[in-house]
């Protein structure tokens, strides 16, 4: 069997600040959302941009 296509859907990250406060982060790309916890205007926009990159992007080529 061969597979032809391969998607990025949810992923959950942690995030620490210079404080050591821990950031939660999920993202749907499957769906084009996110959520953060506590809000954090520098980590939004670095998600808004992970977003457009993987938003259904077939990853088939790279499982080489």
């Amino acid at each position: 069997m061969k597979i032809k296509e391969y998607y990025l859907n949810k992923a959950k990250y942690i995030a620490i600040d210079e404080s050591g406060k821990r950031i939660d982060i999920e993202i749907d790309y499957w769906e084009n959302k996110f959520k953060i916890s506590p809000k954090n205007q520098s980590l939004e926009n670095f998600v808004k941009k992970l977003l457009k990159k993987k938003h259904r992007v077939n990853f088939v080529s790279k499982m080489g």
